[in-house]
């Protein structure tokens, strides 16, 4: 068993099948279904099941990959520390900064939004990883890394929080529910709807209650797993309904689903933030924001882009 079987399997897990775990690690889907076999044959056990292109854990690999991931977690906090700690001996400049991450309900900012940093920073070695908002807070507070973008405001002692840009989450329901044919959603239409509680965006989770509550909703909240076929079950069999990010890529994970706006009156602003330690001296960091914030220019001036209905 290697890092690589771990990343593999929990990727797949992730993404519900071998293609989309393939585009995601830049792979082949062969070597994605090759590393997951090997690993059942190595432990002797059964991790997925396919049911046409789709790839499921079984009850023992949905254990196993809520434990790998874990795994997963640990050896990227000693890489970082690793790096950290050959920052400090180096005179080049360095920063580590961890960006939010939500692997079933979509994300503001990818990868490739940080191709340029090179170019326009060269002098500056930058340390990217992919995590959920709660995670790269934790890393800030405990030094691991310089800084995090999050969604939602931290309120934290000793921690600066820089507000970047305004996301306007979108709700995302299967096709065949009641609410699919709506050009727009009014809070008031949750009231029957079994709802995702916001867990993997959990800083969002207060904004959204507020305004749940300013419209006497209480919602039916479900915990989720997170994994991206528990919520397409949850979309498709239960006819429940998830806050979502504007995410073109939500159209390849929930091919039978449509995602919808807030109608302008229930609209809902959540703040992309920028995290980091009160008094941190790292000078890397003041470009790094300056990088964020034209990121955030941009994002300002594209329309938001709805999935598609199928």
């Amino acid at each position: 068993m290697n890092i690589s079987q771990l990343e593999y399997f929990v990727t797949t897990v992730q993404c519900g099948s071998f293609s989309m775990a393939a585009k995601k690690l830049f792979v082949t889907p062969q070597a994605i279904s090759k590393a997951v076999g090997d690993l059942e044959r190595e432990l002797h056990v059964d991790l997925c099941e396919k049911t046409g292109r789709a790839v499921e854990p079984t009850e023992f690999g949905r254990l196993f990959c809520i434990r790998a991931s874990e795994v997963l977690c640990c050896l990227t906090d000693l890489e970082s520390l690793a790096k950290d700690y050959a920052a400090g001996k180096s005179k080049e400049g360095r920063a580590a900064v961890s960006v939010a991450c939500s692997p079933c309900r979509g994300n503001v900012l990818h990868a490739q939004d940080f191709s340029a940093f090179n170019a326009s920073y060269p002098q500056i070695k930058l340390s990217l990883s992919f995590n959920a908002g709660s995670t790269g807070l934790s890393a800030v507070e405990e030094g691991l890394i310089d800084g995090a973008v999050i969604l939602g405001r931290a309120t934290k002692p000793n921690i600066t929080c820089i507000k970047l840009h305004s996301v306007q989450p979108f709700l995302m329901v299967s096709q065949n529910h009641p609410l699919a044919s709506r050009s727009a959603i009014h809070l008031e239409d949750l009231r029957k709807t079994p709802l995702a509680a916001p867990e993997d965006i959990r800083y969002c989770q207060g904004i959204i209650a507020d305004h749940l509550r300013a419209k006497n909703v209480e919602p039916s909240y479900t915990m989720l797993e997170p994994f991206v076929e528990a919520h397409r079950r949850f979309l498709d069999k239960e006819h429940g309904a998830v806050f979502v990010i504007d995410d073109p890529t939500l159209q390849e994970l929930y091919p039978n689903a449509v995602a919808l706006p807030l109608a302008p009156e229930d609209a809902i602003s959540i703040p992309l933030c920028f995290v980091h330690a009160s008094g941190n001296a790292n000078k890397a960091m003041l470009q790094v924001e300056r990088y964020l914030l034209g990121i955030v220019t941009r994002l300002r001036r594209k329309p938001q882009a709805m999935p598609e209905h199928h």
